[in-house]
């Protein structure tokens, strides 16, 4: 099973923005809108991470209940990404983006007066379920107003917005938590959202030609008198359509969150570094997942996305590789780097390929597929290291993460092909 990239300047379904071209200003403005958007988003995210450890060891609750509450926000995720991407490619992706929105302001003020911890694992997954069409309908925006010769700097945007707000975030919740109290890290996030929201309303067009819209409802209306084949179908040939991509989103997205509970404890008993040393690794490599995909945008226009996808996954191995073999502290931080470079070259190029292989009809519901891998991956990540890690070295998690690697920069060679000089629209 193969995919092949999107071919560059090329006008058919898979390049041409959806209902004609649009005024050149007012997209770029919209998308730089939808960028800040979900940077503010995810400042919020952030603010409030190193938050409820705090707030449940105050309540006299545990880490039991933080690892509940992260599985019950990504259950939320990874239940619901496929059906909010189905639902923006019937009525629309600003109507998802707003939903995505006003839910993390409603459950952030929520999460400021409960305090059990059923309540905690409620909340944080109906947040999970209502934030989970934010980045399907996010992508797809990108796929209707922006020709694919030119998404990958846009997605570049976008990572580079989503990345600077995760790592900004923690900052400024400890400083605020120190300061005035519990609420007040919630209390802004919720209040970042409220402006993303305003803006959005006001700002953000529809980029779902309303003809699409109304061809989806009368489907829909069809297939409820049984002329149409049920969306289960549907969904799982998509599934199977797009199979090799999301096998390899599943393998790159699982090797951080599998590897991350070790370096703490290698770093400090095995390495002899302080926990503001690791600190400052880490960021490094955030700092490299914010900056380089701005940088690199156009490089993901211009090389050809296999390429592309092959030197970023052999980049993944270089954190885990040092764990092993450079002790040496700069090295580290410098593998570090080149790990977060992996990622940034990763993310808009396989965007792109995604966004290319789509249409009007399911653009967002293929990106909530997607949602679901990514969301699948981090669940499962931290659950089987959970798992193995009693039984396995730090040293042999280290090589697993760089196995699986390589593996996948195998699966990208093999999986994904080169594009012919003609191209046919997307038939899913």
């Amino acid at each position: 099973m193969h995919i092949a990239e999107p071919e560059k300047h090329v006008e058919d379904a898979r390049s041409a923005p959806a209902g004609g071209v649009q005024p050149q200003r007012r997209m770029i403005a919209a998308l730089i809108l939808l960028s800040c958007c979900v940077g503010l988003i995810m400042t919020g995210f952030g603010i409030i991470v190193p938050i409820f450890p705090r707030r449940l060891e105050a309540l006299g609750l545990g880490a039991e209940t933080l690892a509940l509450m992260e599985g019950a926000f990504g259950l939320g995720m990874f239940l619901f990404s496929t059906p909010m991407g189905v639902l923006a490619d019937r009525i629309g992706r600003k109507p998802l983006i707003l939903l995505a929105l006003v839910g993390f302001i409603v459950t952030n003020v929520v999460l400021t007066i409960v305090n059990t911890a059923a309540l905690f694992v409620l909340v944080r997954f109906v947040e999970g379920v209502l934030v989970a069409g934010l980045m399907p309908a996010s992508s797809a925006v990108i796929g209707d107003a922006v020709p694919v010769e030119r998404q990958g700097r846009w997605i570049g945007v976008v990572t580079t917005a989503q990345a600077s707000g995760i790592a900004l975030g923690p900052g400024i919740g400890g400083f605020l938590y120190q300061a005035w109290g519990f609420s007040s890290p919630f209390l802004l996030s919720a209040g970042f959202a409220l402006i993303a929201s305003i803006l959005a309303l006001i700002l953000l067009p529809e980029t779902l030609p309303a003809s699409i819209r109304e061809q989806a409802r009368q489907r829909g209306f069809r297939g409820n008198r049984g002329q149409q084949l049920p969306n289960t179908q549907k969904t799982t040939a998509l599934y199977w359509a797009f199979l090799p991509l999301l096998l390899i989103d599943l393998g790159v997205t699982f090797i951080y969150p599998f590897v991350l509970p070790q370096y703490p404890f290698y770093f400090e008993k095995i390495l002899g570094y302080s926990a503001a040393e690791y600190g400052i690794i880490i960021s490094a490599y955030g700092a490299a997942l914010a900056v380089f995909p701005l940088l690199l945008g156009r490089i993901t226009d211009m090389f050809p996305k296999k390429h592309l996808i092959i030197v970023g996954c052999l980049c993944l191995i270089a954190l885990n590789a040092g764990m092993l073999w450079l002790h040496n502290y700069i090295l580290l931080i410098i593998a570090s780097v080149i790990t977060g470079l992996g990622s940034a070259l990763l993310t808009p190029a396989l965007s792109t390929i995604y966004l290319g292989a789509t249409n009007d009809h399911n653009r967002s519901q293929v990106m909530g597929i997607r949602g679901t891998a990514i969301s699948l991956a981090v669940l499962a990540a931290p659950l089987t290291q959970a798992l193995v890690g009693a039984w396995i070295l730090p040293s042999v998690t280290f090589a697993i993460g760089c196995t699986l690697a390589l593996i996948m920069a195998i699966l990208v060679l093999v999986a994904l092909r080169t594009p012919r000089r003609e191209v046919t629209p997307a038939s899913y």
